[in-house]
């Protein structure tokens, strides 16, 4: 039987709307107040809406996680729809939840830095000190790397490229205590965990890598490629007050133990390093890394393989770099960067990691 609907006439002038309790539901239709029956809501619980309700939390959960550059994405994906990024989202993680097709996976994102030209650097003479302003900026992201002087006792165990928190292990650490040794063997359960700070946030004992399945030690990611990257960033500079902290916990302690650490912090005006936990002591100790001269304004658009369908479009700013970030859902893309006064740099059908992972890109003046 269909709701009753009453008129309703109002001497006063007054306005209702909404429930009175299960007596009846004010409203106004066509700048009329009337009244109808209250009629309890339904709320079935079938397997299948259980399954929706479950795939949205698992969304918006999701969605919480991403950056916001990841987020962009999804607007990208959006454009035409009459929707936003997020009900975009969450319409793909229903769709896929629902028909038991794979989940969307977290894009994939990097920087792009745009140079003319780029060049092998060597910073020596890193003694006293734990900050080290470096000869040659931009850098490029992942390549410095420290040599150790003869005399010096020092020896790096993680990089942490601030940019976007890629943390760099270039041997495997297999002591809890890292290269210098001394502690107990790394076993399952025991972690690297980092403390930072990032626009305002205080991060403490983020974990990066958990040993599992008698492993042994924390492999090596030396590569750009594999790095661990902190669940914020960019990472801020560390100071005596607000330092970067690199940990391993040792679950049989417990107790943790601080490593040697090494910051990159690449900013076009003058890219700077530090030493979080011992500096250097020999005269010979040195870095070595690759500089590039930015190109200011360069255009990076991507879209859907042999389509016109945009998924990303940024322009680079004062050090080269364009942030960008693509989901592997969508590959191939097609990739253009154009810059005034150079060739292009055209690529057809690329995956989501070489559409928006790490990378220097060196354009040849025309």
């Amino acid at each position: 039987m269909p709701a009753l609907m009453v008129k309703v006439t109002n001497v006063f002038g007054d306005r209702y709307s909404g429930a009175v309790g299960e007596a009846g539901v004010f409203a106004v239709w066509k700048g009329r107040q009337y009244r109808r029956r209250y009629v309890k809501p339904a709320n079935p619980d079938t397997t299948m809406q259980r399954a929706v309700r479950d795939s949205f939390t698992a969304a918006v959960s999701f969605w919480h996680i991403l950056s916001s550059i990841e987020r962009l994405v999804f607007s990208y994906l959006a454009t035409g729809l009459v929707m936003s990024g997020f009900n975009y989202l969450v319409s793909r993680w229903q769709k896929a939840a629902t028909s038991g097709e794979t989940l969307p996976l977290e894009p994939i994102e990097g920087y792009k830095q745009i140079g003319s030209a780029s060049a092998a650097e060597n910073d020596a003479g890193l003694t006293a000190d734990y900050d080290f302003s470096l000869g040659a900026s931009p850098v490029q992201i992942g390549s410095l790397i420290f040599t150790k002087g003869g005399a010096d006792p020092l020896v790096i165990d993680a990089y942490i490229d601030l940019d976007m928190g890629d943390v760099r292990i270039p041997v495997d650490i297999v002591d809890t205590h890292g290269a210098v040794g001394g502690g107990a063997p790394i076993a399952d359960d025991d972690e690297l965990v980092i403390s930072y700070y990032s626009r305002g946030r205080t991060i403490t004992r983020e974990s990066l890598y958990k040993v599992a399945g008698a492993l042994g030690k924390i492999p090596a990611a030396a590569a750009i490629a594999a790095a661990l990257r902190t669940a914020w960033w960019p990472v801020d500079f560390g100071t005596a007050t607000k330092p970067v902290k690199f940990e391993i916990y040792d679950k049989s302690g417990p107790s943790y133990f601080q490593i040697e650490s090494l910051e990159i912090l690449n900013i076009a005006a003058q890219s700077k390093i530090r030493f979080d936990k011992t500096k250097p002591v020999d005269a010979l100790s040195d870095v070595d890394y690759t500089s590039y001269d930015p190109i200011d304004g360069a255009k990076l658009e991507v879209v859907k393989a042999d389509t016109s369908f945009v998924t990303w479009r940024k322009y680079s700013e004062t050090q080269g770099e364009i942030p960008v970030a693509q989901t592997a859902e969508d590959a191939p893309y097609d990739f253009d960067l154009s810059a005034a006064g150079y060739d292009s740099e055209i690529r057809a059908a690329q995956d989501a990691v070489l559409a928006a992972g790490h990378e220097l890109i060196i354009m040849a003046a025309v």
